[in-house]
């Protein structure tokens, strides 16, 4: 069955979208109190909210709208978030000793743990939590800039909190990439990865890749010193965090959460379909139905199919999109993107056309919904392993 598709110049992204993505800027607080009347439940509205009281600096509703954040992003299964959220309130107004004991009980208990990263903030104990929180910084930049360049000293280790950046081998790897004729094409990391080659803490390290932020994004980092005296203190942090880092990376498809240097993602296919809006190089609209073959909460790789190939396809790199993607028993309506790669690929079974589509700012819902899709998956392949192979669960 197909959804009816909403292409974008038939309706223009949502206000809440365009608030999102910065394309919209709301500076009036009554105006934004009235979005927030129909959006009650969104974090992240919320926090835009907070943010636009703290600009205009009225401190005690900022404050206010920040703690009311943290509780959202804690009830959305979103740690790191309800984290950030309370940084900002307390560096505002000085928390009680026991504000800080129910912000913590809050995140134990009711502080999602269905991933590594999630259980690492959920798990930790009181001194641990409030010693991280005050050695984290904000940092925050624009769709385009280095974030980290590789063949350079590793001396932060970054959490996603907002936004979308992209990982690519060194320059060097991809010169060598380029002269033997492979495509090399950046990894998507979202919301809740982390990044930064600080481990082992006591050595010197470097950068393997280089990560460029794709969007607009907001990060904090803990300098990798800090994070050396930290773990002295509380050696359990050090061993959680060293968790983290053991997971494979080999194989993108078998992983069941969000963490350290990949975005959520697991096997398809399903349906999509996609629609372009015209831009300021093609006129027309493009339509157009494939297959997804991979997905995470950062992104989609969609299968356009063979008779793609033909050189029919026009150029679609950087072009808007608004997208249906049938998942089982949860279709997913009108999720924006864009497109970041379009390249062919040869196998044995002949050539196809795969895009790229960066998701944006999606909101918690369909986040959720992915996220649950791709934990299952994770689960019912790790199950059929186990089954072939009885010794893979030992």
């Amino acid at each position: 069955m197909r959804i009816n598709i909403i292409a974008p110049e038939d309706q223009p992204f949502s206000v809440t979208q365009r608030i999102l993505d910065g394309t919209l800027d709301i500076d009036s607080p009554d105006e934004f109190r009235d979005i927030l009347e129909i959006y009650p439940d969104d974090p992240f509205l919320y926090r835009k909210y907070a943010d636009l009281l703290d600009r205009l600096h009225r401190i005690d509703e900022a404050v206010k709208a920040y703690e009311r954040t943290a509780d959202l992003f804690i009830d959305n299964g979103m740690n790191l978030q309800a984290i950030v959220s309370k940084i900002l309130q307390w560096r505002r107004q000085k928390p009680g000793h026991d504000q800080g004991r129910a912000f913590h009980g809050r995140l134990q208990a009711a502080g999602s743990r269905h991933t590594p990263l999630q259980q690492f903030w959920a798990g930790l104990s009181y001194p641990e939590l409030v010693t991280l929180m005050r050695h984290l910084s904000r940092v925050r930049m624009a769709g385009g800039q280095r974030i980290v360049q590789a063949d350079q000293p590793a001396d932060a280790l970054y959490f996603v909190v907002q936004g979308s950046v992209a990982e690519m081998p060194s320059p060097a790897c991809q010169s060598e990439a380029k002269v033997a004729g492979i495509d090399v094409e950046p990894v998507l990391l979202g919301t809740n990865d982390l990044f930064g080659e600080v481990f082992p803490l006591d050595q010197p390290t470097e950068n393997e890749t280089e990560i460029l932020a794709v969007s607009k994004v907001e990060l904090v980092k803990i300098d990798k010193s800090a994070l050396l005296t930290i773990c002295d203190q509380h050696p359990r942090i050090k061993s959680l965090l060293e968790t983290l880092y053991r997971s494979d990376t080999s194989d993108q498809c078998e992983r069941s959460w969000q963490t350290v240097r990949r975005a959520l993602r697991c096997g398809l296919p399903a349906r999509v379909e996609i629609a372009c809006p015209p831009n300021r190089l093609d006129t027309q609209s493009w339509y157009h139905d494939g297959m997804a073959v991979d997905i995470s909460t950062g992104g989609i790789c969609v299968d356009l199919g063979a008779d793609t190939t033909n050189g029919s396809l026009p150029p679609l790199k950087g072009r808007l999109s608004r997208l249906n993607l049938a998942l089982p028993n949860a279709p997913l309506a009108n999720l924006n993107g864009k497109i970041v790669w379009q390249r062919r690929q040869t196998s044995a079974e002949g050539a196809t056309m795969l895009i790229g589509i960066r998701f944006d700012t999606l909101n918690v819902r369909d986040r959720q919904r992915i996220a649950a899709y791709c934990q299952a998956c994770a689960e019912k392949e790790k199950a059929s392993d186990c089954a072939h192979d009885p010794n893979a669960a030992s």
